[in-house]
């Protein structure tokens, strides 16, 4: 009996030995080898979800109740619960352990948010995640470490720089004109951990201009587009993502010096560089954004004459844009375009500014055409009638179809004395398909009310953000409202 009760008892010491020696895998719930779950990945931090940083350095969260979110896998594919503790980042002790996350699949992200009172502003904290499956095999053990930053910066500094553009806009005074641009300094002031500055030119939409590592400056460039009253509002942006006050520094743009010119003409012959000159006596050339490229223009299309060059506009920031208003849309002028529409979209070909919508516009529309056309040629004009700040714009529609490759010359006319607008059109075709050059006449749209001159003149783009698809090969404005003499002879020699 002595020898069996001892065998007996090696054989139970050796069973517990091997219990308690820990095993690569064990028996999972679908019969195979059960493998502990994947280290949690994807650690996340804070309302804005900030991922932390691989090497331990905290990042910067702008709440006192943080959410903490993380990603879990199993080899096995079995679901996971997660277990976070929160501790002090300085001194390692635990100020907070929540209750383990409901079971979800693998691959899931587990979170849980911090209650209040458990971290405080300008303190640093790590926090841990840990997976476990069903059966107890637990993942390492990932660590977090942030900072939390609940104090927003200080409001921005703003000053006009002098020396380095056209105009000068000092705050609360008249200064400049429509196409002059000016420079303005932005400055974090008193704020050590500004990371961006957010800017936004009369009511436009908001930009972020971010800082590079250290700087507490920067200068941004803006060319208003019309006269009159201006909104600049500035703020900055810390790295938990703190937005601070806003510094609103208003100025007035300056009337251009001068009459608009009405009377110009660019032939769009130049071939290179970014100037295309008006032959007039204003002078009132424009500048070519850097993405605007020339091509063939209309007569090198059609007569084989490769001296007549026109802009291709073909990418979103191409315009060319002149130094102010050169019509007065208020009396009777005219404005004349050799156009080539590679798109039948709604586009505007030339447009001058006005102070709340364009002044007018010249291209395609979508809305309003004869015999249910998908687009027309359309001159849009806006109106002003006394005691009101806007009505709606005043269209003037061609029943000469829109052919995406041909060209055609586009004649917008706002008559002062009849108060009205037309627009008329003659197609010229292209190599294939010649047009017959004939001016069709539009018909007279009433427009009783005319607006101030306000802003610059564009080819290409429109205030309204309609661009042109296609190109230009020449311009002519005029200071009264042409007739069939005038509109034949650019029909018939193409400038």
């Amino acid at each position: 009996m002595l020898v069996r009760r001892r065998a007996v008892a090696v054989g139970a010491f050796v069973v517990a030995a091997a219990l308690l020696v820990p095993g690569p895998a064990v028996a999972g719930p679908h019969g195979g080898r059960n493998h502990a779950p994947d280290a949690p990945t994807a650690l996340r931090v804070g309302d804005q979800a900030v991922a932390c940083a691989a090497d331990g350095t905290p990042v910067a969260v702008r709440t006192t109740t943080p959410q903490l979110r993380a990603t879990l896998t199993d080899p096995d594919g079995d679901a996971l619960t997660a277990t976070f503790t929160l501790r002090d980042g300085a001194r390692g002790t635990r100020l907070w352990s929540p209750t383990t996350t409901p079971a979800q699949g693998s691959g899931a992200d587990h979170a849980v948010q911090v209650p209040d009172g458990r971290v405080r502003d300008g303190g640093t904290y790590e926090w841990r995640v840990q997976a476990r499956d069903a059966r107890g095999r637990k993942s390492t053990t990932v660590r977090c470490r942030f900072a939390v930053d609940a104090t927003a910066p200080g409001t921005p500094q703003v000053e006009p720089v002098t020396g380095t553009a056209p105009a000068v806009y000092v705050e609360d005074a008249t200064a400049g004109g429509a196409g002059l641009a000016g420079e303005f300094r932005l400055d974090a002031g008193t704020s050590t951990d500004v990371v961006a500055f957010l800017v936004a030119f009369d009511g436009g939409p908001q930009e972020r201009i971010d800082l590079p590592a250290g700087a507490t400056s920067t200068t941004v460039t803006w060319t208003p587009r019309t006269t009159g009253p201006v909104r600049l509002v500035v703020q900055t942006v810390d790295a938990a993502g703190n937005v601070s006050p806003e510094r609103l520094y208003r100025f007035t743009v300056g009337a251009t010096a001068g009459q608009p010119a009405g009377d110009a003409r660019w032939r769009l012959d130049e071939g290179s560089g970014t100037t295309a000159a008006d032959d007039g006596v204003a002078g009132a050339h424009l500048t070519l954004s850097p993405t605007t490229t020339w091509t063939d223009g209309l007569r090198a299309e059609l007569a084989g004459l490769p001296e007549d060059r026109a802009l291709l506009f073909d990418e979103p920031t191409d315009e060319a844009l002149g130094a102010g208003p050169v019509v007065d849309p208020s009396g009777s002028w005219s404005v004349v375009a050799i156009v080539r529409a590679d798109d039948a979209g709604r586009a505007t070909a030339v447009s001058q500014a006005g102070r709340l919508t364009d002044a007018f516009r010249l291209g395609t529309t979508t809305r309003g055409c004869a015999l249910d056309a998908a687009s027309c040629w359309a001159f849009t004009v806006a109106t002003t009638p006394p005691g009101t700040p806007r009505a709606p714009d005043v269209v003037a529609t061609s029943t000469v179809p829109v052919v995406p490759g041909e060209w055609v010359v586009l004649a917008g006319v706002r008559d002062g004395d009849t108060g009205s607008i037309r627009l008329d059109v003659c197609s010229l075709g292209s190599s294939q398909a010649p047009g017959t050059g004939r001016v069709v006449t539009g018909a007279a749209v009433a427009h009783p009310y005319g607006t101030a001159p306000a802003g610059v003149l564009r080819l290409g783009a429109a205030q309204d953000g309609s661009r042109w698809l296609g190109a230009v090969s020449g311009v002519r404005t005029y200071a009264s409202a042409i007739g069939l003499p005038e509109e034949r002879l650019v029909c018939a020699g193409g400038a």
